[in-house]
């Protein structure tokens, strides 16, 4: 009856914007290339988390972000909502479903990416970065929106595309989905369901 969510590469297809503006960040602020497929598999982490993954150093870290953001805002024609997400979301709100966003963006992320596409009002609860302590792919966040939903965890599902989606899911004992339609891990081990399009999820509830 409960159905979380990831943004990235599950509601939104921004990893083009996303690894571009990176790249850009690193380049101008610390003179490295690096390759976009090394920067994709550090994604489902809070940016300055990727960054430290990514070796930059502490004094830096502020500094890159502030650059990557803006290069990825410029690159925000890039973004769209995957196909059939909307009706997806349209026919679990029919069938009764209570559905959410976690998410290791920070709030300010969060209402940028989601604004232009009008998908907040889906949502009962966010579950953003600034809720927990612990961020994917720790428990935490999957924890915090079962407390706040008063669900227990056979009740719940958690769609996402990365490891680290799964693992957070994994570490809360929360069935986890893989969305393959915006995975670069499609053949990913270790998931309770494989959903090639969006869709599917409906037929989870019988439809």
């Amino acid at each position: 009856r409960c159905i979380a969510f990831d943004i990235d590469g599950t509601l939104l297809d921004s990893a083009p914007a996303d690894a571009a503006g990176l790249q850009v960040a690193l380049r101008r602020e610390l003179g490295r290339e690096e390759p976009l497929d090394a920067l994709l598999a550090t994604f489902g982490m809070p940016g300055r988390e990727i960054l430290a993954a990514l070796d930059v150093l502490p004094v830096d870290i502020e500094r890159v972000m502030r650059v990557w953001q803006a290069e990825k805002r410029a690159r925000a024609g890039w973004m769209c909502i995957f196909p059939g997400i909307e009706k997806t979301l349209d026919g679990l709100r029919a069938r009764g479903a209570s559905l959410g966003i976690v998410t290791s963006k920070r709030p300010e992320s969060y209402a940028l990416d989601m604004a232009p596409f009008a998908l907040d009002g889906y949502f009962d609860l966010r579950i953003t970065c600034a809720d927990t302590a612990l961020h994917k792919p720790h428990a935490e966040p999957l924890l915090k929106f079962l407390e706040r939903l008063g669900a227990k965890r056979e009740e719940a599902l958690y769609i996402g595309d990365s490891t680290y989606d799964r693992d957070c899911a994994r570490a809360a004992k929360v069935d986890f989905a893989l969305a393959v339609w915006g995975s670069f891990e499609p053949e990913m081990e270790g998931v309770q369901r494989r959903l090639a399009r969006p869709e599917d999820v409906l037929a989870l509830l019988g439809g």
